[in-house]
């Protein structure tokens, strides 16, 4: 029986005989009464009724919001998709114009007139490039990532060698560690290192001791792969802004359209992975990177 409910008595009667009785046990300060006791698990459930019912709808709000963004992001890459293919076949016509009228029309052509017939080829050809470069971005989300273990040092040399052949006039110091082995999808590894070869590349040109390396390092107990240059760098207060398309950080002097490293992220979060930059102005710059 409960204590605080009732307490069992002792008494004499005449007959000396004891006898026990059972009567209500005094309150205890604080201690709530027995019926307040069958009050509060109900009002508690209650309680935790509506808090649950709250969080279920925020829930599935949040859910729908985050299938309704997935569908957008993956209308405007096909969008994306489709019309830097669609692209492709004007602007093949158009380069195969002006490479006729350069070849067959050049000596009869005024100075002013060869320097705009260049300038557009140029243009072509930039244009060219950013189609192949937007269909590599749209690329990344839509393939199916296969991982399996991938060799880095053989990914970052055969870049490194396809570099080279496409400038054989450029002496650059090339240094990439051995053993660089992860775990990711090989096609979009390859893809993920050539440009941020090229990348360095691109930015040591000006350089007489040009310098590019391949390496890791262990940052507390995580691996990190690096490529690190000696070229112009960057100023860190805008590092922020290297991996969103179309951003750059450099004048026209330097060649690019700011996809290749908002490629390099995308790759490296398909991944579940993380990519970072560390430079200063003429000081060259290092490319961090996680594959889990």
């Amino acid at each position: 029986m409960n204590e605080q409910a009732t307490q069992e008595r002792v008494v004499k009667n005449k007959g000396g005989k004891k006898s026990a009785s059972l009567q209500p046990a005094p309150r205890r300060p604080g201690v709530p009464e027995q019926g307040t006791l069958l009050v509060q698990p109900e009002s508690h459930q209650a309680e935790l009724e509506h808090q649950n019912s709250t969080l279920q709808e925020a829930l599935h709000r949040s859910a729908e919001r985050a299938h309704s963004l997935e569908l957008t992001v993956k209308e405007l890459e096909a969008f994306s998709y489709a019309v830097s293919h669609d692209l492709r076949a004007p602007l093949r016509h158009i380069n195969g114009y002006l490479s006729i009228l350069a070849e067959e029309y050049q000596g009869h052509l005024p100075e002013e007139a060869r320097l705009l017939l260049e300038r557009s080829q140029q243009a072509t050809r930039e244009m060219s490039r950013l189609i192949d470069d937007l269909l590599e971005l749209a690329k990344v989300n839509r393939i199916k990532i296969a991982n399996r273990p991938v060799n880095l040092t053989l990914l970052a040399r055969e870049a490194l060698g396809r570099l080279r052949e496409a400038h054989p006039e450029r002496e650059v110091e090339l240094v990439v560690a051995e053993g660089l082995y992860v775990l990711g999808d090989k096609a979009l590894l390859s893809q993920l290192m050539w440009n941020l070869l090229e990348n360095a590349w691109k930015y040591t040109a000006t350089k007489a001791n040009a310098k590019i390396e391949v390496g890791r390092i262990i940052i507390g107990n995580q691996l990190v792969m690096f490529v690190k240059d000696n070229g112009v760098g960057f100023d860190s207060l805008y590092k922020d802004n290297l991996f969103v398309a179309f951003q750059r950080l450099h004048g026209r002097e330097f060649e690019g359209n700011g996809i290749g490293l908002a490629t390099v992220k995308r790759i490296v979060e398909r991944h579940q992975g993380r990519v970072w930059a560390e430079s200063e102005k003429g000081q060259g710059a290092i490319f961090f990177f996680t594959l889990p």
